[in-house]
């Protein structure tokens, strides 16, 4: 099962900012606005992930991996897509290509444990963190990325290369495999060594070159557009605020002119929709937006036990255990939606748990492994034990031995 281990090490501490900085004044001054170079941000960091392990990952099924081949493809900037032989990244040259592998955190739990450093930003907003190994010179070129993301440097040297100008889709060079920015000009430049972490808001036009050979971890931020937003709300709202049937026009009268859509009648829909797409409530809303949130990507599925189990059983079997750890592929948020009721978003799912026990909720998002003696109190309340047992038997958690 992906995501699960025993006996992980405790986790990471916060990240550390440079010249007085904290969490709260990076936020105000930094996020989303300029980029920052934190060095040694992250104290005892030792990469618990080799090259050989990282070219392993990519040629299993269900990663999703790619390799930039920069000087030795058929073309420039060249993009290969996993999984890949074992021959095949065997006989790559001595330099100027990269190995990309996504969603490495949710493979290997202890690449994950390090997304610890980064949780003074809301968990529904990070997405994964990418490791990409590159041989000396490999790059993935002059590019900006469209969301926010924290640049670890986990072995080697990488030269990063800044260009705080924004850039536009009409600036990159038509017919690359990339979106490699048309010209570039470096107004920053900063050599990372491991333990070094650069940030990066969306839009910055960025360029990180391996100075040996070397290994990247990439923590980004999820950032959906506002029409992608808006697309899903319609659709939701539409479902559940738009009254059923068709379009009716029981007070037509007779139109001189056929070919025209007459202003009452643009009125008539136009109200209707706003009316429809309005009265859905902020309880609803808020559901909507938390199902959307933590929905997990389609090759990132989690299946549910073949053998599923009932709740005084579990409860048993947790006696018995170290406790639960979470499955890395599950995604996990929860709202204060309504005042009777708060709800646990899982993969796009709600569950609806009292709010008498909301601090149930904030122990099952604050934590991947969930000690026995943390879960205890909350195991003699049948409406916690109920919901931890239908995520366990959905697959969600594992017991720890």
């Amino acid at each position: 099962m992906p995501g699960t281990g025993n006996g992980s090490p405790p986790p990471p501490g916060p990240l550390q900012f440079p010249g007085g900085l904290d969490a709260g004044a990076f936020l105000a001054g930094y996020w989303q606005r300029r980029p920052l170079l934190l060095r040694r941000a992250l104290p005892g960091f030792a990469s618990p992930l080799s090259a050989e392990e990282l070219a392993g990952l990519a040629c299993e099924e269900g990663v999703e991996a790619r390799l930039v081949l920069e000087r030795c493809g058929s073309r420039p900037w060249e993009v290969r897509h996993g999984p890949f032989a074992e021959e095949e990244l065997a006989a790559l040259p001595e330099d100027h290509w990269t190995l990309l592998v996504q969603d490495v955190d949710k493979h290997l739990p202890e690449v994950g444990r390090w997304r610890e450093a980064f949780r003074f930003l809301p968990d529904w907003r990070a997405d994964d963190i990418m490791v990409s190994y590159a041989a000396d010179g490999g790059s993935v070129g002059p590019h900006l990325d469209e969301y926010d993301v924290f640049l670890i440097q986990a072995e080697g040297r990488r030269r990063w290369l800044i260009d705080p100008e924004p850039a536009s889709a009409a600036d990159f060079v038509p017919g690359l495999d990339l979106r490699i920015l048309a010209e570039f000009q470096a107004r920053e430049t900063h050599l990372l060594t491991p333990g070094d972490v650069l940030y990066l808001p969306p839009g910055v036009p960025h360029w990180g070159i391996a100075e040996g050979p070397c290994m990247t971890w990439s923590m980004g931020f999820r950032a959906p557009t506002w029409s992608e937003l808006s697309v899903a709300w319609c659709e939701h709202a539409a479902e559940h605020g738009l009254p059923a049937g068709r379009y009716r026009d029981p007070g037509i009268r007779p139109q001189a002119d056929a070919g025209e859509i007459l202003p009452e009648v643009l009125a008539t829909v136009r109200e209707t929709l706003r009316r429809g797409l309005e009265q859905v409530s902020a309880e609803a809303f808020g559901e909507w937006f938390g199902r959307f949130v933590t929905e997990s990507k389609e090759h990132l599925e989690v299946f549910p036990r073949p053998d599923p189990t009932t709740p005084p059983e579990l409860r048993k079997r947790i006696a018995g255990a170290r406790g639960l750890v979470r499955n890395g592929f599950s995604r996990m948020a929860f709202a204060r939606v309504g005042a009777g009721d708060h709800m646990l978003f899982v993969n796009g799912e709600a569950h609806e748990l009292p709010a008498r026990h909301g601090d149930f909720l904030s122990l099952l998002t604050a934590e991947t492994a969930l000690p026995r003696e943390s879960l205890a109190p909350w195991l003699t309340k049948p409406a916690c034990l109920n919901l931890l047992c239908r995520l366990y038997n959905e697959g969600h958690y594992e017991l720890q031995r």
